[in-house]
Parts: structure tokens; sequence; C-alpha cells
């Protein structure tokens, strides 16, 4: 059960990567910076909502390939940990889009995409000398949730941020180490804690379900954002994906929909 789920996760990758490769070659490029002290990386000269948008995206679907293969081994806890950074990176990409649909930025938004683009460790001198710069997520997931319930009748949107703030305060259980998530790795018939992964155990299916519902997030996501870089065609081919990926036996026996 869990090798299909693997191959049918997989095989969605690919289009992922190609919606970031599309959506990069719509906005500047990211050219050499810095000096021989510091050393040179990769930056954007103008960065703008739409490469905050873009780089959201490209963590998400490396994290999505990461999460795959630690599912093979039933790494349950740090799994549970990339599924919250994907699902904060998804948020934050509705958060922006919402300034795109709406035509203008907020002050929050506009926050958002100053002090990302701001942070920049080049160093160790660096980490010192940068103000913390932590996101109010809380705003970010209000932002989504006014979104999300645009255009849809009977939308309750303090209902739609509420999930939002469940999914994400669950994960942070795994990232913090919360009691009842650590306690997951005990086996009460073992009288041991197993920490080469859980697989073949109820959290190692648990888990893939929530990884089959992540999946599901990022499709309707990057087919969202497709429109915002026009590109028409893959939208349709996400959408297309998705509305297959959902059909699958294995996801409807995930989801209890079989």
């Amino acid at each position: 059960m869990i090798g299909t789920n693997l191959q049918i996760f997989a095989n969605v990758i690919p289009l992922f990567e190609k919606s970031v490769t599309l959506i990069s070659g719509q906005l500047e490029k990211p050219s050499w910076s810095g000096d021989e002290i510091v050393g040179y990386q990769p930056r954007f000269a103008n960065p703008n909502s739409g490469h905050f948008q873009l780089l959201m995206a490209a963590k998400t679907v490396s994290t999505l390939n990461a999460v795959i293969n630690l599912l093979k081994d039933g790494y349950i806890q740090e799994i549970g940990i990339l599924l919250r950074v994907i699902d904060e990176c998804n948020a934050k990409i509705l958060c922006i889009e919402e300034a795109h649909v709406e035509k203008i930025l907020t002050a929050e938004q506009k926050k958002i995409i100053n002090e990302y683009f701001q942070f920049d460790i080049r160093n160790v001198d660096d980490i010192s000398n940068t103000d913390k710069w932590w996101i109010n997520m809380k705003k970010v997931f209000a932002s989504e949730a006014h979104f999300l319930s645009e255009g849809t009748p009977n939308k309750d949107i303090h209902k739609i941020l509420e999930n939002c703030k469940i999914i994400y305060d669950v994960y942070t259980g795994y990232v913090h180490g919360f009691y009842p998530h650590v306690m997951e790795l005990y086996d009460t018939n073992k009288g041991e804690f197993q920490m080469k992964g859980l697989p073949n155990t109820k959290y190692h299916q648990d888990m893939s379900s929530a990884v089959a519902s992540s999946i599901l997030r990022t499709f309707n996501v990057f087919a969202q954002i497709s429109l915002r870089f026009n590109l028409i065609e893959l939208r349709k081919e996400l959408i297309d994906n998705r509305d297959k990926f959902i059909e699958t036996q294995e996801y409807k026996k995930q989801n209890g929909n079989i």
C-alpha cells in the first residue's frame, strides 16, 4: 500500500518541478552577488512579490521530494516537520496571491516581502547584525482565509481560518517535539523507542494520508498562481493531473472515500 502511494506521489513531482521552472522563466533571473571575502551567491537584483512566490514554490517542491524519500522508511516525525514547511510555504504563496487578485498590497503583505529579501545571511557576522525576521503567521493565515473565501457563497471565513491554524499547529508539535508527538516513537510491545523510522504502522499509514493531502493542496496552490504568471497551459495541466490524482484508488482509500 505504502509502496503504491510512493509511486503515485513521486509521479506528480515532475509537474511541480516544471511549474517552478516555467514561473522562474517569467521573472528576472538571479545573478552572482558578493565578494571574495563572503563568497558569491545567487541573488535577485530587484526581487518582488513574484520572486517571493517563486521561492516559496521551489521550497515546497524540494521539501516534497524529501518527504517522499522519508516516507519509504517511515520517518514519521521528520515528515511531520517537513509538512509544516510545505503548509507554511503554500500559505505564504496564497497570502501574496490575494494581493495580486485584489491588485493592491496591504501594509502587512509589503512587510512580508520586504523583510524576506532584507534578511540576507552570508556569513556568521550577518546573523548578529541582522534584525530577527519572524513572519506573523496569524496574519498570513488571515490573508489566506480571506482569499480562499472569495467568490464562494456561504463560505465561513472564520472556519477556514481555524482549519488553516489547526493543520499548522498539529505539525508544529513535530517541530518542537511535543509530548504526544514524540511518544509516537515508543513501541509498547518492544518496550523501547524506535528511532529508525516507523514503517508498516498506523502512524505510517496516517502520515501517508497527510502527504496525499499536502500534495493536493500544492496542486491547488500552483494552479492558482499559474494564472498570475499567465501560464494558462500549465494551469490546465495542473488541474487535469490534480483530478487524476484525486481519482486514484489509493488516494480514495487514504482519505476514506472507499
